[in-house]
């Protein structure tokens, strides 16, 4: 949608973003001009979330993430942007003007939540009232569900048929029920209800909005477990079911255990455990890793069956969270029994002891994975047990997790400490020679040294005392994309603010800016000169880059292996002289 930017700076420049920060952090704290706490994106001992209300934007030193107040919101409460400068807009009391296409596009999403929402109340009195919901509530008696958890989670029934007729009567068309996923047309033109003789289960978003279904069977179905499909308002990639229901719980007792079924969530809420959530279908995604990360701050458990199906799943989960660096631990019930129904049979501090009893580390999970059922006094088993867990390790980018990691590899495989590093090591490198441009770019951002001059002339040109200085630097005069890219944003409009500026970018550019932009303080010395050393010392780096060049080139054709060339040997004994001249070392 187009809001023009006025409104957008007005909606900013009204929300504090320390302020609105503090509603989701109440961590957050006033350090000298910045605001800081630990980064509710990851977990962490040490604070390196920093906000900066003067210039209205977010960097944690950690992981990178960075932003402006919509930034904010938008990873906060997994929202798109423009639904988070809707809400910040409500917020500051603005009124945003909508074209019409906004307005249609905006009231077809309200129109689906209605359906949902609509539909999860036909299910659930279906559930509460109708005879032909006698199964369902016997089914639901005998899993161990009381009046309050099936209020709580709005568990309903799909009667054959009948929410068709109901939605019908209700005025929304074939169309519009298909498009929420409620309903599915067939090749023949004729639609059919998803859900059919189910327990169902509505599916909430962060907000406590329906946004889908699950649904158990309650016949002979092959298919046991079936969720409703993907539509305009439902992404199985970034939502977990029971995080709405258990939001409230987090604020106290910030641990999350993750499981895999519905029912095992319901009951372990019902029986007072917080943080129980579940994965919505058979794929864990990263970004159900990350939601997750930014509640589970003190402890995340992955709590799937111990059958093989789930330590496959809870193994492919380890390896998502690795890739994340988010630290987690595993823990198992009893083979063939579900977190249900040892809570109905043993009860909740049972439940509790047994987390404590059988919980582990990633690694000790993975070790007992890979070389539990080989003889690893093989040396071929050794080595290939070995290698597959060192590829575990290299995800962890935590030196101290490593080293932790490498500790019990070397002690449960009986190999030395430093056979697993030199291994390690060699897969360091190969990765760093696989390295990509946009890796380096996100590696440079938060490296203490890896400021380089053109970068530190843009950290100066972003004060707004130095803002007279931006014209001053010629087209052609910067070699850094991205530092072109910035100067052209202050050249375009000189009250341009960082957190303006940090809107326009993309990872792995808005993690680099957003250090600098923080880190741009108003210093004391002289304008002029601090200019004038920045513009001479990107100057001679220029002549240096040059030099080197045509350094090679002489060389070679020194070799003979080139034609020699009086110009370039001139060109190259200038800028020689001209470094000597700089008073800079060769």
């Amino acid at each position: 949608m187009a809001i023009s930017e006025r409104v957008i700076d007005q909606i900013r420049s009204s929300s504090g973003i320390e302020y609105v920060i503090q509603e989701y952090v109440p961590d957050l704290k006033k350090a000298g001009k910045n605001w800081k706490c630990c980064c509710p994106f990851h977990n962490e001992k040490t604070p390196s979330f920093v906000v900066s209300p003067e210039k209205g934007i977010f960097r944690c030193f950690g992981c990178g993430a960075a932003g402006d107040v919509f930034k904010f919101v938008m990873l906060i409460e997994n929202i798109p942007w423009i639904e988070a400068v809707r809400k910040l807009a409500q917020k500051s009391g603005i009124t945003i003007q909508e074209s019409k296409e906004d307005k249609v596009a905006l009231s077809e999403k309200a129109r689906l939540f209605e359906i949902l929402e609509s539909a999860a109340k036909f299910y659930h009195r279906c559930f509460i009232e109708t005879s032909a919901a006698k199964t369902a509530r016997d089914y639901a008696q005998s899993r161990g569900l009381s009046d309050a958890t099936i209020e709580k989670f709005s568990i309903g029934y799909a009667p054959n048929g009948k929410l068709l007729e109901s939605a019908l009567k209700k005025g929304y068309s074939y169309e519009e029920l298909a498009k929420a996923g409620l309903a599915v047309k067939t090749d023949s033109g004729r639609f059919f209800e998803y859900m059919s003789d189910r327990l169902v289960f509505p599916i909430l978003d962060i907000q406590g909005r329906v946004i889908a279904f699950g649904g158990r069977t309650l016949t002979n179905s092959k298919t046991k477990y079936l969720n409703t499909p993907e539509t305009p308002v439902y992404s199985k990639s970034a939502n977990l079911y029971g995080l709405f229901q258990t939001l409230q719980d987090l604020k106290k007792d910030k641990r999350i255990i993750l499981l895999e079924g519905y029912m095992d969530v319901v009951m372990t809420q019902q029986y007072g455990v917080s943080g129980a959530v579940a994965s919505l279908g058979t794929s864990f995604t990263a970004q159900q890793a990350k939601l997750i990360a930014r509640y589970g701050e003190s402890e995340i458990i992955v709590l799937f069956d111990s059958d093989d199906a789930g330590r496959s799943a809870t193994y492919r989960a380890l390896e998502i969270f690795a890739d994340n660096d988010i630290p987690v631990k595993t823990a198992s019930m009893p083979e063939g029994v579900d977190p249900d129904e040892y809570l109905l049979e043993h009860g909740r501090q049972a439940f509790d002891n047994l987390l404590k009893a059988k919980s582990k580390t990633a690694i000790d999970f993975m070790i007992e994975r890979i070389a539990g059922g080989n003889d690893i006094k093989i040396p071929s088993a050794k080595a290939k047990a070995a290698s597959v867990l060192l590829d575990f390790i290299i995800k962890n980018k935590n030196a101290i997790i490593q080293r932790d990691y490498i500790k019990e590899v070397s002690q449960r495989l009986n190999l030395e400490e430093e056979i697993l590093w030199q291994e390690l090591k060699k897969r360091k490198i190969f990765k760093t020679e696989r390295i990509t441009k946009q890796d380096l770019l996100i590696k440079n951002t938060d490296g203490k040294d890896d400021v380089s001059i053109e970068d530190k002339m843009i950290r100066f040109l972003l004060q707004p005392e130095s803002r007279n200085f931006v014209d001053k630097i010629e087209e052609g005069f910067l070699t850094s994309e991205r530092c072109i890219k910035i100067h052209g944003f202050l050249s375009g409009k000189k009250d341009i603010t960082a957190a303006e500026i940090l809107s326009k970018l993309e990872s792995p550019e808005a993690q680099w800016f957003s250090k600098l932009a923080i880190e741009a303080d108003s210093g004391s010395g002289d304008l002029e000169e601090i200019f004038g050393v920045l513009y001479k010392d990107i100057e001679i780096e220029k002549i240096e880059n040059r030099r080197k060049e045509l350094e090679k080139e002489i060389l070679l054709m020194s070799e003979g292996k080139v034609a020699g060339n009086a110009e370039k040997i001139k060109e190259y004994k200038l800028l020689t002289s001209k470094i000597k001249g700089s008073g800079k070392k060769k």
